[in-house]
């Protein structure tokens, strides 16, 4: 049944083709295999179904990916749209390979168990598509789900990175807290209180199957993980290749983000001088470029909240201006509803730190997208909240509602889920979707967003170093053997990264060192896009034309737009 629901609803091209055929079987077994990404695409049937890679079912898929490539070099006379869908294809089975393969994640890989468990009910637990009941039935069935897949670590996990092997234990123990603490009142509200010893029994046992897993990484994985943090020089180099789909190299990559760093100091240093000239009653300005800098983010970081209310409460107003915002100076077609849940990010979830956005993906492109704002926990020290806050000040969260929400990547994912074929965007490319939540930031501040304010567009500026610090530091780290104190030094002094940010940046470098880079590259890719059009068309130019254009075409290699 799930399989026959799926073909119905991923069959966004014209049958009959041979790639057609080969692009629905693919999706098809990838929902059998993955049914939480396929729920959190949108496909409600999955939630009664979990991960089962027991058995020969991993070699299985590692040989229906070997299989796909093989097919997809034997096509020939494609089409343009075709041959987009083709390097999509290729590229999706090259990821699994790296996977399951290279990367031995069943063995290897305790943060790969740890992210498949930590968000197994996120997305029961807050989209609106389920009934109480319908919750209720689904967590009850995915929780033995995840006793198995706890089973199945402590069987397999022999190996690690020391320092995405305690990452892991540390995202597990928080999701083990949440399933003790927090899912037996959850479940008593959705069912009004039946069953409550067989949810008692269930919950128990799958907090006890956590433990266990965690012991074993504890006790038997961490002590002797032998798996470099690092990426050699080598495999850093093929998986940018598959990451960003093209030639790219790490001289290359390390270089251009080099060259933007120092522009964009230059950059950030015409717009405090401005600012600062535009005050009054201010002291003479800094000649040194880094004292400038510092004394004028310091002003901009004093407009912040200071605890979770007020900070949630800041983005629901700022989604609204810039939904009004895009529409009034007619930067986009807006598709109606809006269709966002803005939350803070659950303290278990492994994003916790920097948020995101989740759209609902292809399956029901009508449900709700969830934006999930970093959130920090009531706990934590005040200087550790004091830093939280500075580092997301107000400045910084009206530039970044353009990125996350409009146009960025709400409206992106949205229009590609309703408009583009389904296989874009389950498989979207990272480049483009990063590059153009970043891109949005500086369309619509060049619209007039914030009414020109020259400490948002300042913000914008810091994270575009950031973005080009990301790169270079990622090179840095699995080519160059960079450490944590040298990633720290420089991530501050040249980066320029506010006391958060420059927290997570090693984190991120260690679990994500392929996918930091795409806000840089995406970034400049569409930039070039951009100016490339306006030469072409010339006054004929709109920008609404060029927005809904890129988005309907959905996330695929920027090259082929």
């Amino acid at each position: 049944m799930l399989v026959i629901a799926l073909c119905l609803a991923a069959g966004t091209a014209q049958a009959g083709t041979e790639l057609d055929a080969q692009v629905d079987a693919y999706i098809s077994k990838w929902v059998e295999f993955y049914p939480s990404e396929a729920l959190s695409n949108g496909l409600k049937q999955a939630a009664w179904e979990f991960e089962d890679f027991s058995g020969n079912r991993v070699e299985e898929w590692i040989a229906y990916n070997q299989h796909t490539l093989k097919m997809l070099e034997a096509l020939s006379d494609l089409s343009a749209n075709e041959q987009v869908d083709a390097r999509v294809l290729r590229r999706q089975a090259m990821r699994e390979l790296e996977r399951w393969v290279h990367d031995k994640a069943l063995v290897n890989q305790p943060a790969w168990y740890a992210e498949v468990i930590s968000q197994a009910l996120t997305y029961i637990l807050v989209r609106e598509q389920f009934t109480p009941e319908e919750k209720f039935d689904a967590v009850l069935q995915r929780l033995p789900g995840i006793q198995s897949m706890c089973e199945l670590g402590i069987v397999n996990l022999q190996d690690g990175s020391p320092e995405r092997t305690r990452r892991a234990v540390q995202v597990l123990e928080r999701t083990r807290t949440f399933y003790h603490d927090s899912l037996p009142g959850l479940m008593h509200d959705w069912s009004g209180g039946e069953r409550k010893e067989q949810v008692t029994q269930v919950i128990d046992d799958t907090v006890s199957s956590a433990d266990a897993l965690v012991r074993h990484i504890r006790d038997n994985v961490l002590p002797d993980a032998s798996i470099p943090d690092r990426l050699d020089d080598k495999d850093y180099a093929r998986k940018l290749r598959i990451y960003t789909d093209s030639d790219l190299t790490p001289v290359q990559l390390r270089d251009s983000a080099a060259a933007e760093i120092e522009e964009v100091r230059r950059l950030m240093a015409i717009q405090a001088g401005a600012w600062w000239n535009e005050q009054e009653s201010r002291a003479p300005m800094p000649a040194d470029e880094s004292e400038l800098l510092e004394a004028v983010m310091t002003e901009m970081e004093r407009a912040r909240a200071d605890n979770r209310s007020d900070f949630l409460n800041l983005f629901r107003e700022l989604t609204d201006r810039a939904e009004r915002f895009l529409v009034q100076n007619d930067l986009a077609t807006v598709p109606l509803p809006r269709t966002i849940y803005v939350g803070l990010s659950p303290d278990h979830f492994s994003g916790a730190a920097y948020g995101g956005v989740y759209s609902t993906g292809p399956f029901n492109p009508g449900a709700d997208t969830l934006f999930y704002l970093p959130s920090i926990p009531d706990d934590s020290t005040a200087e550790q909240k004091n830093g939280f806050y500075r580092s997301f000040n107000d400045h910084f969260n009206t530039m970044i509602i353009a990125h996350e929400i409009y146009p960025g990547h709400y409206l992106q994912l949205k229009v590609a889920a309703a408009t583009a074929p389904a296989l874009r965007s389950l498989f979207g490319n990272g480049v483009y979707i990063e590059g153009w939540g970043t891109f949005s930031e500086e369309l619509m501040l060049d619209a007039g967003w914030d009414d020109h304010n020259r400490l948002t567009r300042l913000a914008h500026l810091r994270k575009r170093l950031e973005n080009a610090t990301r790169a270079y530091v990622s090179v840095m780290v699995h080519v160059h053997d960079w450490n944590k104190d040298q990633v720290m030094e420089f991530a501050i002094t040249r980066g320029l990264l506010p006391p958060q940010f420059a927290l997570n940046l090693w984190v991120r470098v260690m679990n994500n060192p392929l996918q930091i880079p795409s806000y840089f590259l995406g970034f400049h890719g569409f930039r070039a896009l951009w100016a490339e059009e306006n030469r072409r068309l010339g006054e004929d130019f709109k920008t609404r034309d060029f927005v809904d254009k890129v988005l309907r075409a959905g996330p695929v290699p920027i090259d082929t737009l």
